[in-house]
């Protein structure tokens, strides 16, 4: 009579090795979708209160959405010495409907899996900004450039 006693529990331990690898693979594969999700809404929230703030003119809010070297940049071409000028120089001329056109030309938004990067493309707008970069800073999207 042959032993099957061995056989048994070298298919019962492969089947439970099995188990467990697609438990620990399913579950990095849920944390990475959630944290993906996660990083799209930040990025995306990120994106539509600096439209918002921009289109409103407040400064302050603005620069604050903004990386150090954007708010010089904006300063620089505005001709102004503080960031906060600049924006309110940048959308001062623009008339009340062209502001609310401006702060909700959000369209959509994506990033590369592997980047720090994020990208917020836009309706069109009295700036014509088609595009707003954004880049992960201290765990939070901010504004080094559009165009």
């Amino acid at each position: 009579m042959a032993d099957t006693n061995g056989w048994d529990r070298g298919r019962l331990l492969v089947l439970w090795g099995v188990a467990v690898l697609l438990a620990i693979g399913g579950a990095g594969i849920f944390l990475t979708i959630r944290d993906t999700r996660g990083d799209l809404a930040a990025l995306e929230d990120s994106g539509k209160a600096f439209l918002k703030a921009l289109g409103s003119g407040n400064g302050e809010a603005t620069c604050a959405l903004m990386t150090p070297t954007a708010q010089s940049e904006l300063a620089a071409a505005q001709h102004k010495d503080m960031c906060p000028q600049a924006v309110e120089a940048l959308v001062g001329p623009l008339s009340g409907t062209e502001r609310g056109k401006l702060a909700s030309a959000y369209a959509s938004r994506f990033f590369a899996r592997d980047s720090s990067l994020g990208h917020i493309n836009l309706d069109d707008n009295p700036l014509q900004i088609r595009e707003l970069l954004l880049s992960k800073v201290d765990g939070k999207w901010l504004v080094p450039e559009w165009r």
